[in-house]
């Protein structure tokens, strides 16, 4: 991958990940750890992990700041979305290896890759909403829940989709003739 290609990439991932930021503050509905999560994996593969680190962080405490958050709250925020997005990256690409590229898939039951993915979102949720309480003064057992049912869904939506959309399902052949 070219470098202008990869920060083309970049590029529509954080307008993506500041779309979902920017709505999922005032709706409550959307996770704007789900899009970095899928960020950091679709990124992964090219092995500049650090600099989409990098431009998450900046972004999250950026816009935190632009909502009216300190500069240490902003950081914290910051940590808050970056440290669930790399464990959700890492623990899949360990737990499924192969199955954002779309191989490795033929032998694994499909039960067993949809218990795996809802682990990791789920070990996931439960890192972002722990390091969102530690943020927050006194959170309630109702908004704790909320934030986890609410993180573990739309992980699993947001991952089964991007995969859905980019990987096909049948592989395609190519250069592959009929000999009678």
């Amino acid at each position: 991958m070219t470098v202008a290609r990869y920060a083309a990439r970049t590029t529509a991932f954080a307008a993506a990940y500041l779309l979902a930021y920017w709505a999922g503050i005032p709706l409550a509905v959307l996770s704007p750890v789900a899009v970095a999560a899928v960020w950091m994996l679709a990124q992964g593969r090219w092995g500049l992990r650090r600099f989409d680190v990098i431009t998450l962080a900046t972004l999250t405490a950026a816009s935190a700041i632009a909502h009216g958050a300190g500069m240490l709250m902003a950081f914290g925020l910051a940590a808050a979305v970056t440290l669930p997005a790399m464990i959700f990256a890492v623990l899949l690409e360990r737990w499924l290896p192969g199955w954002w590229q779309g191989h490795g898939d033929r032998f694994r039951p499909r039960r067993t890759r949809l218990v795996r993915l809802a682990a990791v979102a789920a070990l996931t949720a439960v890192t972002s909403v722990v390091l969102q309480a530690i943020l927050s003064p006194e959170p309630s057992v109702y908004d704790v829940s909320l934030r986890l049912a609410r993180d573990v869904v739309t992980l699993l939506a947001v991952t089964l989709a991007g995969r859905a959309l980019l990987r096909p399902r049948t592989p395609q052949r190519t250069g592959l003739t009929l000999v009678r």
